[in-house]
């Protein structure tokens, strides 16, 4: 044991886990023994003052309907001051089920059916079908990826945002799955565009709190107010403190018709309440969480090291570099010689193991797979191997 908890090995199977449960109903029939390193949550107990909030919470047997209270606000505010600098006010602050669903209301409330949302792929999966499941239209600035480092095409996303049938900019921040931490000029810069194009600017932060030093977050609208009032920030303790089965998360929108447009979107689809456990797990991880957050983003590190160092050295045909956020590693396969599909269904069945294949996240993905790094050492050695078994 490292004295942390984070090299415990957990049963997950058996708990309606879609990491471990779920492999057959997105990858078809997987050996037994399989190992998902894939979806977005980790092997990890949430911290233990998180867990004594629950039982506390479920301990009082009563669960009816809640609303997060003032207090609570203020517990995110003093959070994103802490962690990242960002004065906010509560009241800028408004609640949500998940960051998805904060998206889909904002694209319901400030474009029409038929109008453009630009996103920059290779990119989460649920951008594209937020877009589409809308009514609106998929517009991609792809990314440049210059030797596995990518950059934003400050070119293209001008040329694009011009059109004005565009209304609206998706921007994945820190990004998945390239793991890029973007710069304060980079930031600047697409807010300006967004500005002087009259194009919303919808921040997608979930993995805002996962960042390796010397990389540091810098939230979208903290840079200037003039850019602040043109964007709506998503944010959730989910990715962080690995309850994102609690199905909970904030928009922080300083300008104020925004946030009453947001607001009467989210009562449309009544997407605005929280959970009741997850109101209380994400009190305490805000409250009581940095020392956990902390320690945990040293062991990831430790594991993203160890992986960097074992494709370079056992298998130097994949190309990696280190993420600077996020604990996803993005794997160029190309040089396999496989179809894409045949790399996924080599990892499958000969290997045993389960990564996201690239192509799930844009055609600029195809060659590619995303390795999840948040898991017991024991389980990141084993699956190292299975990998290099694979070919």
């Amino acid at each position: 044991m490292n004295g942390s908890g984070f090299d415990d090995v957990l049963e997950r199977r058996g708990t309606d886990s879609l990491k471990w449960d779920g492999m057959e109903g997105r990858f078809g029939p997987v050996p037994a023994g399989a190992l998902p390193m894939w979806v977005a949550d980790m092997d990890f107990l949430s911290p233990p003052e998180v867990i004594e909030a629950i039982r506390k919470r479920a301990d009082h047997g009563v669960f009816g309907y809640v609303q997060a209270s003032q207090e609570t606000f203020r517990t995110v505010s003093e959070w994103l001051l802490q962690v990242h600098d960002w004065a906010t006010a509560p009241s800028w602050i408004v609640p949500c089920t998940g960051v998805m669903p904060a998206i889909g209301a904002a694209i319901r409330a400030f474009s029409g059916p038929g109008d453009g949302v630009v996103i920059q792929p290779p990119v989460y999966p649920p951008f594209f079908r937020i877009v589409k499941d809308n009514d609106r239209v998929v517009v991609e600035n792809p990314l440049i990826n210059e030797d596995r480092y990518y950059r934003m095409d400050m070119d293209g996303l001008r040329r694009t945002l011009e059109d004005p049938a565009n209304r609206i900019l998706l921007l994945c921040s820190p990004h998945n799955p390239v793991g890029r931490v973007w710069r304060k000029e980079e930031l600047d810069q697409v807010g300006r565009l967004c500005l002087e194009t009259g194009t919303l600017l919808i921040s997608d932060e979930i993995h805002a709190d996962l960042v390796f030093d010397p990389e540091r977050h810098i939230p979208s609208a903290s840079i200037s107010p003039d850019l602040a009032c043109n964007i709506i920030t998503c944010i959730s303790p989910s990715k962080t403190f690995n309850i994102p089965g609690l199905q909970i998360a904030y928009s922080v929108i300083p300008d104020t018709d925004l946030r009453e447009g947001f607001q009467a979107s989210l009562r449309a689809t009544a997407t605005g309440t929280h959970n009741v456990f997850g109101l209380a797990a994400s009190d305490a991880a805000y409250r009581f969480g940095a020392s956990w957050r902390k320690t945990m983003l040293g062991y990831i590190r430790e594991n993203r090291d160890r992986s960097i160092a074992f494709f370079r050295e056992e298998m130097p045909w994949v190309g990696v570099r280190p993420p600077e956020g996020t604990y996803l590693l993005w794997l160029d396969m190309s040089a396999s010689g496989l179809a894409p599909e045949d790399v996924t269904g080599k990892l499958i069945q000969k290997g045993r193991v389960v990564l996201d294949p690239g192509y799930w996240f844009g055609v600029q993905g195809s060659g590619w797979q995303r390795m999840n790094l948040a898991c017991p050492r024991i389980l990141l050695e084993e699956g190292l191997k299975r990998i290099r078994d694979s070919f």
